[in-house]
C-alpha cells in the first residue's frame, strides 16, 4: 500500500552514543519518527576529553547542539608539537580565529560527557524522537522494506518495527552481524591509551596554556589540553604495549602509574612532571580495522564505529560518526514531491561516506606510525616539522577539516 503524504516513516536506531544521538536528530529533521534504543539503563557521564574539529562543529551547529556547549567547550588557540626527548618545539599550527577563517567553523575541545549531554538535551526536546534505555537488542528480522528489532528489558521482551534501522552500536555491532554485513577485521593495534583528567591547580603551568599539546617520542606520544573553562587538564598518553585488561569494560580498566612512567622514563622532565602529577589512570586498548565493503543491507545501515572503527591519531572517531549522521539525514531530504525510498537513500548515504571514512581510517593508522618513529626516521620527521611554516601545516588538514555538508546534498 502506498504511503499517504502525511504518514511519517519510522526509523529505529540501536545505540545512543554520540553517533546514535546525532543520527536521531538528523533523521527527525527529514520527517522520520525516531525510536532510539540503548542497552545501558542510564547514559552515564563516562569518558574524558574529546576534540570537536571544524568538520563536526558545523554539523553540530546545524543540529541545534553546538550552542548547548557554550561555557563547557574550549577553543584552543593553537596546536603545539614538541619533542618528547628534549621538550623543544617542533611545530605550531594556529587554531582559534585562524581555524574559523580557514575552515568556517571552530576547533573545540570538550568533555565527552558534556557533548553527550548536549546531544541528549536536544533529543529530549524533539517530539519526533523517543529514547528507550535499558533495551538490549537480541534479534533482527527484515525484508526489502521493513525491519523488526527484538529486545530484552527489565520490564520484559520488546518488539519494534520500522522502515529503517541504523546500527550505531559500536565496533562489536550486533546489527552488523544480523544484517549479514560481515565481521570487521578489527584487532588490537598494539597500542594502549592511558587517559586522565587532572585538576588544573595540580598541573604544571605549561599544561594550563589554552592550546592542544602533542609530544612525540619513540613508541610513545602524549596529548593534553585544558577542559571545562581550564578547570581540568585532559591527558592522553599512548604507548606501544600488550593489552592486559577487561575487553568488555575497557573504559573503566585502571592503570598502574608506575607502568606508565616506565614507558616515559627517557622523556623530557617537564612532560614527566605532568604525568607524575596523575594518580588515577584509565587504560583503553586501541583497535584497528580494515574498511567494510558494504554498510547497508535492505532497510538496515551502519554508522560510526559499527561501520568504521578508527585509531584516534587524527581525533576523528566522534567527528566521523557526526558526519555519518549528517549524511544519513541529507540522503532523505525532500528533493521533489516524491519521497526518497529507503534503499535509494541508504545507497546515497553509503556512496557519500564510505570512501572518506576508509581514507581517514588509513590516514589515522599512518599517523600513528609517524608519531611513534624512533632513531634516524624520527630525526627526519622532526626536521621536516621544524621546516614547515604554519600556513603549510594548516593546508595539510584542509581535506580533513573542510565542511562536508555541501557534498552530502549533491
Amino acid at each position: 500500500m502506498a504511503r499517504t503524504p502525511h504518514e511519517k516513516r519510522r526509523a529505529l536506531i540501536a545505540g545512543a552514543g554520540i553517533g546514535g544521538l546525532a543520527a536521531a536528530l538528523a533523521l527527525s529533521r527529514t520527517g522520520f519518527l525516531v525510536d532510539l534504543f540503548e542497552r545501558a539503563p542510564a547514559l552515564e557521564p563516562v569518558g574524558a576529553g574529546i576534540q570537536i574539529p571544524p568538520n563536526a562543529s558545523g554539523i553540530l551547529a546545524d543540529l541545534g547542539v553546538l550552542h548547548r556547549l557554550e561555557g563547557k567547550a574550549l577553543e584552543p588557540e593553537r596546536l603545539r608539537v614538541r619533542s618528547g626527548a628534549t621538550g623543544s618545539q617542533l611545530m605550531t599550527m594556529p587554531l582559534g580565529r585562524e581555524a574559523r577563517l580557514r575552515w568556517d567553523h571552530p576547533m573545540l575541545v570538550t568533555h565527552r560527557a558534556d557533548l553527550q549531554a548536549a546531544l541528549l538535551d536536544a533529543v529530549s526536546q524533539d517530539i519526533n524522537i523517543h529514547l528507550e534505555l535499558g533495551a538490549r537488542v537480541t534479534g533482527v528480522e527484515f525484508d526489502a522494506t521493513r525491519v523488526t528489532l527484538q529486545m530484552a528489558s527489565d520490564s520484559g521482551d520488546l518488539q519494534e518495527t520500522g522502515d529503517l534501522l541504523v546500527g550505531a552500536d559500536g565496533a562489536h555491532s550486533l546489527i552488523r552481524r544480523a544484517a549479514g554485513l560481515g565481521a570487521i577485521k578489527a584487532g588490537y593495534s598494539g597500542r594502549v591509551a592511558w587517559r586522565a583528567l587532572l585538576p588544573a591547580e595540580q598541573a604544571p603551568a605549561f599544561a594550563r596554556a589554552k592550546e592542544t599539546a602533542l609530544w612525540l617520542g619513540p613508541k610513545t606520544h602524549l596529548v593534553h589540553y585544558p577542559l571545562r573553562g581550564g578547570a581540568f587538564i585532559n591527558i592522553v598518553a599512548i604507548t606501544d604495549d600488550e593489552w592486559r585488561g577487561d575487553d568488555e569494560n575497557f573504559w573503566i580498566s585502571e592503570g598502574d602509574p608506575k607502568q606508565l612512567l616506565r614507558a616515559f622514563r627517557d622523556w623530557d622532565s617537564s612532560a614527566r612532571k605532568l604525568l607524575e602529577a596523575v594518580s588515577d589512570w584509565r587504560r583503553w586498548p586501541l583497535l584497528d580495522a580494515e574498511p567494510l565493503k558494504r554498510w547497508s543491507a535492505g532497510p538496515i545501515t551502519l554508522l560510526g564505529d559499527a561501520a568504521h572503527p578508527m585509531l584516534p591519531f587524527f581525533a576523528q572517531g566522534a567527528a566521523q560518526a557526526i558526519e555519518d549522521a549528517a549524511a544519513l539525514g541529507a540522503a532523505f531530504m525532500p528533493r521533489s514531491w516524491q519521497e526518497t525510498s529507503i534503499t535509494r537513500g541508504l545507497a546515497d548515504y553509503e556512496r557519500k561516506r564510505r570512501a572518506r571514512a576508509a581514507r581517514i581510517q588509513s590516514a589515522s593508522r599512518k599517523q600513528g606510525m609517524i608519531y611513534h618513529l624512533a632513531g634516524p626516521a624520527a630525526l627526519v620527521r622532526d626536521m621536516g616539522m621544524r621546516a614547515l611554516p604554519p600556513d603549510m601545516v594548516m593546508a595539510r588538514f584542509d581535506w580533513l577539516y573542510e565542511d562536508q555538508r555541501g557534498a552530502f546534498l549533491t
